[in-house]
């Protein structure tokens, strides 16, 4: 029995669900970019996620958790690994009035309209952002001044040991379009998010101005893209400014590299136009860095996260 042959009866023999081969990626993103992962497997449960990553930590597989596939790039390679994609879904009250604690494989979209349903104020930023309740955590999404830290409590965090650990507003080190989840070693399980009591005609009035906002910058839902490409960097006197605004002064509306091109209606939007590969985004994003670089001293950081074939960790 060969190497793979052997690890995916082990992991049928472990986890009770079998793995999948040769999974092509582009079918998992958002930006419709990548080529085949050695094994795949969706969780359905927090303990299915849990077991997953468990084996791959002790099989010593190089393994990645995604959620919706919104934010990140995929490489033209695939990955020589183990893509575990997080699909737990599910929201019950929380202890105190107004919070819901909710599994982090659940849409944000899933999330938000629960909020309209029941008349919970305070989550209508997240309306129009994709990807999972994990994804947002993990990079603290966010908008119309809102994000995720501003309406998390706490949360529940697979260790690196495998053991779930809870974690606060504290542990999580919310910062622009960061977290700690960024630098350690832990996967989002679950988490307590705070809202208030409203009027549910209000709240569905809200999200829909929201919708609308973004609606009318945006590229048209289903693009093949993975949303603002780059962070919004800080200037030297503390002020941030958006990295659109940068980008457009340099010309970036009129740059494209294969089938990968700038969305005309902002300049912060990478879009796929067919058949775009990875290696045109990344060779567009770093034409697009040089020039603002150039015309004015200011560094852009990606925000759009690039999964090259082979790394290890979550």
């Amino acid at each position: 029995m060969n190497r793979k042959a052997e690890l995916t009866a082990r992991f049928l023999a472990e986890v009770g669900k079998p793995l999948a081969r040769d999974v092509p990626l582009k079918e998992l993103s958002s930006f419709r970019i990548g080529g085949p992962a050695d094994q795949f497997f969706e969780a359905t449960t927090s303990g299915e996620l849990a077991a997953a990553v468990g084996f791959a930590r002790r099989t010593g597989v190089p393994y990645y958790v995604i959620g919706g596939g919104t934010n990140i790039l995929f490489a033209d390679d695939g990955y020589r690994g183990l893509i575990v994609r997080n699909r737990a879904q599910g929201m019950t009250p929380g202890p105190e009035p107004g919070e819901v604690e909710v599994l982090s494989g659940t849409p944000l979209s899933q999330l938000l309209q629960h909020a309209v349903d029941h008349g919970l104020e305070g989550l209508e930023f997240l309306a129009g952002i994709p990807g999972t309740v994990g994804g947002a955590l993990y990079g603290n999404a966010g908008a119309f001044g809102w994000a995720m830290g501003d309406v998390f409590v706490r949360a529940v965090f697979l260790g690196d040991d495998g053991n779930e650990r809870p974690a606060s507003l504290e542990d999580m080190a919310f910062g622009y379009r960061h977290s700690a989840l960024k630098t350690r070693p832990a996967i989002a399980l679950s988490a307590v998010l705070r809202a208030v009591p409203g009027h549910p005609e209000r709240i569905r009035k809200a999200v829909l101005e929201n919708l609308e906002r973004r609606r009318d910058r945006q590229p048209d839902w289903g693009t093949p893209c993975a949303g603002s490409y780059f962070k919004n960097p800080v200037r030297a006197d503390g002020t941030r400014v958006p990295a659109g605004c940068l980008l457009e002064d340099v010309g970036a509306k009129e740059l494209r590299v294969g089938d990968a091109a700038v969305f005309s209606g902002h300049a912060n939007f990478l879009i796929n136009l067919a058949n775009a590969r990875a290696a045109d985004v990344l060779a567009l994003a770093a034409e697009l860095k040089e020039r603002v670089r150039e015309r004015s001293g200011i560094v852009l950081e990606e925000e759009v996260i690039y999964l090259p074939e082979a790394v290890s960790g979550p």
